[in-house]
């Protein structure tokens, strides 16, 4: 089984932790990253660590900035859903194109193609 499968949010939910606390760079990186071993161990020692598994992913051509979204005063739920209420971790909206735009005609954000795609490429 892997961690992100084994991983309760719905369990550390009660701690009351900011999606930053584990996931450092999600208000100021592109990606949101997943806390380091030593971070886990402060509550967990002793718990082997395995690495985590990203369940979102965008092409390599696709520019993505969780930065750019937080800025925008989007909150983690509105892609991510209710992470707090679930055992295990998983896909709540999808990253395709079509999901994008909605998105974005949804929130009147730009929806021109160099926003998120290098146009030379």
């Amino acid at each position: 089984m892997c961690w992100a499968d084994r991983f309760s949010h719905k369990k550390h939910a009660p701690l009351k932790m900011e999606c930053v606390t584990c996931h450092a760079t999600s208000e100021t990186g592109e990606r949101a990253g997943f806390p380091p071993n030593e971070k886990c161990a402060v509550c967990h020692q002793g718990v082997e660590q395995p690495e985590p598994r990203r369940l979102y992913r965008v092409a390599d051509f696709v520019f993505f900035s969780h930065a750019r979204h937080r800025a925008a005063k989007l909150p983690c739920a509105a892609c991510h859903g209710d992470v707090a209420a679930r055992d295990a971790p998983r896909l709540h909206y999808p990253t395709t194109m079509k999901a994008c735009i909605g998105c974005h005609k949804a929130h009147r954000a730009g929806v021109s193609c160099n926003l998120c795609h290098e146009l030379n490429q």
